[in-house]
């Protein structure tokens, strides 16, 4: 059978429904679409962050001491948390890579007699259908030029700006992992304004999921906002289950709710000037993410990452441009994809 090729940022469709992802084959194209300067290669002006040129990524500007900081912050800060939130356990593949899509009707197919060997016969033979997606990832990266005087002064230090670089990345990774599982999810309107069971609510959606994708969802994801609105409702209910649910921990409701995860999630972004804005907003989200780290888990979303230079997920770099300054930067080859986009739920709340 012959299997078309899916070039990066675009999406299959073999049988049911995946978001609409913009397909962004290189870094200028990247920057002019999140209106953010790019590294042209000259006239990069001290403390402003650019979108990496691919050739800045040299075995030569490799930095080691900036990567050890680089990677033990990549794996230690609340980011990453959040991004593990939304994403679960990430994959390891080569830069090109395939993976397969499976049929869900199969998946859950019964037949009360088709396991019956006759005298004489074999076995039926079962074979599941699925599709295979060829695709590969990306290479993302932000440089920042530093003032060799600045450094000396101790204005900033090159781990401070590997630092920022690091996270700032992450914060994009969740941004994209939100509105993927959104653009894919099935939506239903809340008013959790006053009194109402929100977890009431959140239950009914966790029976659509299931009966949507016959597998149940094992994450729930609430913004800040959300969050408290939920707690709000819960407690005008003005009942005993109503202030006690309202007092629950995450680990506690996801124990109610049934769920290996129920969390409160805060990540911020500077949307405007001047304007902070929560990622998810006012959706509640619900779905299936992948807690083995392996490539046939079955889950609504999948973190692929391949190796860099250093051989982890992330490599910084430095280079000196003309007598004052230096220039560092970092690095990650990495693609989020919904994998299956059966069971996504939102709560959209107001």
């Amino acid at each position: 059978m012959h299997l078309p090729r899916i070039e990066v940022g675009s999406t299959y469709r073999p049988q049911y429904s995946f978001p609409q992802v913009t397909d962004i084959s290189n870094a200028r194209d990247y920057a002019r679409v999140v209106e953010m300067p790019y590294d042209t290669g000259s006239g990069l002006e001290n403390g402003q962050v650019y979108v990496a040129n691919d050739s800045r990524f040299t075995a030569g500007a490799y930095n080691q001491a900036l990567t050890t900081f680089a990677v033990g912050g990549w794996n230690n800060t609340g980011l990453e948390r959040e991004l593990m939130l939304y994403t679960g356990a990430p994959v390891m593949v080569s830069k090109r890579f395939n993976y397969k899509v499976w049929t869900n009707a199969e998946a859950l197919k019964s037949d009360l007699t088709d396991d019956i060997r006759a005298v004489g016969g074999d076995f039926k033979e079962v074979r599941l259908g699925n599709t295979e997606v060829s695709t590969q990832v990306a290479n993302r990266g932000l440089i920042m030029v530093l003032d060799k005087d600045e450094l000396a002064e101790g204005v900033m230090t090159e781990n401070d700006a590997v630092a920022y670089l690091t996270n700032r990345l992450k914060l994009n990774q969740i941004r994209r992992a939100s509105a993927l599982l959104i653009a894919a999810a099935g939506d239903q309107t809340y008013t959790w304004s006053s009194a109402a069971d929100a977890d009431a609510n959140m239950e009914t959606q966790i029976n659509v999921a299931q009966g949507v994708s016959g597998m149940d969802p094992n994450t729930a994801l609430y913004p800040r906002s959300v969050w408290t609105l939920r707690r709000t409702a819960l407690r005008a209910l003005t009942t005993a289950g109503g202030f006690a649910n309202a007092g629950f921990t995450e680990q506690e409701l996801a124990s109610y709710l049934g769920l290996d995860t129920a969390a409160r999630v805060t990540a911020t972004y500077q949307s405007a000037t001047a304007t902070k804005t929560v990622v998810g907003s006012n959706k509640a989200l619900l779905f299936r993410r992948a807690l083995s780290g392996m490539k046939m888990d079955p889950s609504n979303i999948k973190y692929f990452w391949a190796p860099t230079g250093g051989g982890g997920p992330i490599s910084a770099f430095r280079y000196e441009e003309g007598a004052k300054r230096v220039i560092v930067g970092v690095e990650t080859n990495e693609l989020l994809a919904i994998t299956y986009s059966g069971g996504i739920r939102t709560l959209t709340i107001s």
